[in-house]
Order: C-alpha cells, then structure tokens, then sequence
C-alpha cells in the first residue's frame, strides 16, 4: 500500500509517455473516423443508392501520410472508372441471364482487367468493379450504365472526402516521416557496425536479428519516400528531395554487407590477433558517426563534423595496423584471397565514410526544411 501513492504521482507520467508513443496511431484513426462519418453524411445527402462503397473508399484512401492518401486516391479511382467502364459496356454487348450467358460475360469482363491488375497495383480494384457491375441485382435493375455511373460518383466521393481530411484533420506529411525513418536506419546500421567490431566467434540472436530489420526499415524508407516525392509532384510540400537520402542510405547498407562478408570469410586469427583492435576502433568510429548523422536527421538539424575526423583516423589507423603486418611479413603466410580480404575491408571502410560524409550532407539538406505546403 505504501508504493500506492507513488504510483499514482507516476500514473499522469506514464499516460502521457503512452499517448505520444500511440499518437500517430489515434491521430489515424481520427482521421479515418471523421472520413468516414463526412463521406456518410454527404452521400445520405445526395441520395446516392449505395453509400456504403463511398465511406468505404474513403477509409481505404485515408492513409498514414498526405502522400499515401495521394496514391490510394488515385489508384481507388482510376481503377474504379475503368472496371465500371467496361463492365457496363460488357454487360451492353452481352445480354446474360444466368448460366452459360453469364459466365461468358463474366469471362469477356474479367480476363483483361486481371492481366492489367497483374501489371500494375492501381488497377486491382477494376476487376472487382467490373463483377459488380454485371452480377449485382442493382445493376440489373438500374441498368448497366446508370449502375456504373452511380458507381463512380461515389467512389470519387469518398476519393475527394478521404483526400480533404487527410489534407486538413491533423494532416501528416510524408516528407516528416522520411527524416525520422532515415534515422531510424541509420541506427540499425550502427548497431550493425557495432556487432561487426567485436570480432565476436559467432553471432548473438541480437547480431543475427539487426540485417532483417535493416531490410525492413530501408523497405519502408522506400515507400516513405515514394509518397513524399508525390507531395513534391502535388505541390503539397517544400521539402527537399529525398531520392539522394535513400540512395546513401542504400549504398551505406550494401557497404555494411560488403564488410559482414568479407570479416565472415576472412582468416579469423590474423583479424583477431593482429587487426582486432584497429578494426573495432575504426568500426566504432563508424557506428558513432551514423548515430551523430541519426540524431541530426531526427531532430532537424545539422550534423557535426567532429566525428568525420576521428573516422578518417581510425580508417588511417587499419590501414597503418596492415602496413604493420607487412613490415612483420605476417601477410606471406596468408593466401592471396585471404590478403584481398584485408585490403577489401579497408577498401570498404574508406567507401563508408566517403558515404557518411553524403549522409551528413543529405542530413544538413532537411536541417530546418519546411515540410507544409509549398
């Protein structure tokens, strides 16, 4: 009963911590709330006959981002108009009533539209389309084309609703998600250098787990920046262009490939003997730069430039650890590949700065960016 008191002083701490943790989350779905509710209230208001696939276009098309509301409009539409299209004017050339009639109506209406479904997500939507239009029980009694129609005006109902709340109810834009996504990366890599320099015999669940997630992270950094360049496009936001961040950021996971390779394959004692202590210096010094360039990222400001100069010195420092083993003829007991493999990883560490010094550049471009409307 004593820690009760505590815990009661601690309760309005953890509430709020919890809520900014969930922010994003609910900010979502108040988003898709009142869409749904708008798009309801203005479809009962046109009297269009099946509203229900207005409110439901608009929740599908209320995305996480300004961006992605953008795409979802757009593909929802797009495919919408062509399915009911051409499965009225299917349903005009091809009388059917049941059985055979039917099936090869559904056939001459589906077959082409899954090829272009198959081809490009934006029209996954007009097969679907197009099998309600010609089977519904409504739009045999309206007729093909009037269902079709109806059937437009109100998925660009909901299109244009769930595209003015993602606009205007706590609107997110892509562009914000990008800087704190990039940062997000960057941080798994470090923790993958940071495994990297331990030379550890075999690698912890911990290690083992860090290049799924980076593969995941960067997988999502792609679909952020995707619908950020559609706000750029749209004219929806100022902030720079973010295809430079994500190709560093692809570059600085392939080096970190490169260097999980090459420690894998080389001579383990000569790099545990002889390079240990150089290479975990100079691949610390790597983790500690990209979590310098992480933090700028996510907080919008400029990298320092302290660490890029303790990198390049432990770079030199490797490279000095090599030339200290030829000087001992250490390298004429190893293998040409096993050599490569030494000179490869001070190759690789030389490209990882070069690519850090462009990541702080990229970082110092979004530093105090405006992200809103343009």
């Amino acid at each position: 009963m004593a820690s009760l008191p505590d815990s009661l002083r601690r309760a309005p701490t953890t509430l709020r911590r919890t809520l900014d943790r969930q922010r994003p989350r609910l900010l979502q779905g108040l988003r898709m709330t009142a869409a749904s509710l708008a798009t309801f209230v203005l479809a009962e208001s046109l009297g269009l006959p099946q509203g229900y696939w207005a409110v439901i276009t608009a929740l599908i098309v209320t995305q996480g981002s300004v961006g992605g509301s953008l795409k979802a409009a757009f593909d929802r539409f797009l495919g919408s108009v062509l399915g009911a299209c051409y499965g009225g004017a299917v349903a005009f050339a091809i009388p059917h009533h049941g059985g055979a009639s039917t099936f090869a109506a559904l056939f001459v209406a589906v077959a082409p539209l899954t090829v272009a479904a198959a081809a490009s997500a934006g029209f996954r939507i007009a097969p679907i389309t197009a099998i309600i239009v010609l089977l519904s029980t409504t739009g045999s009694t309206l007729g093909p084309l009037a269902f079709a129609l109806d059937r437009i005006l109100e998925i660009g109902l909901g299109c244009v609703v769930g595209l003015a709340v993602s606009l205007l109810v706590a609107p997110a834009r892509a562009a914000r998600a990008v800087t704190g996504q990039a940062a997000a990366l960057a941080r798994l890599l470090a923790g993958q250098l940071e495994a990297l320099a331990r030379l550890d015999g075999e690698e912890t669940p911990e290690a083992k787990a860090l290049p799924p997630a980076v593969r995941r992270s960067l997988a999502r950094l792609e679909t952020l920046v995707g619908e950020a360049a559609r706000e750029r496009r749209s004219r929806l936001s100022a902030a720079p262009d973010p295809d430079p961040l994500l190709r560093t950021m692809t570059r600085l996971r392939h080096d970190l490939v490169l260097l999980r390779r090459a420690i894998a394959e080389a001579d383990e004692d000569v790099l545990r003997v002889h390079l240990a202590e150089a290479w975990g210096d100079a691949a610390n010094a790597a983790a500690a730069r990209l979590r310098v360039v992480a933090d700028a990222l996510a907080g919008g400001s400029r990298p320092a430039d302290t660490d890029a100069a303790d990198l390049a010195a432990a770079i030199a420092g490797y490279r000095d650890a090599i030339d200290g083993m030829r000087q001992r003829q250490v390298t004429r007991t190893l293998s040409t590949d096993g050599v490569g493999r030494i000179f490869w990883l001070a190759f690789t560490l030389e490209q990882v700065r070069r690519n850090l010094d462009d990541l702080a550049e990229r970082a110092a471009d979004f530093a105090g960016a405006e992200t809103g409307t343009a």
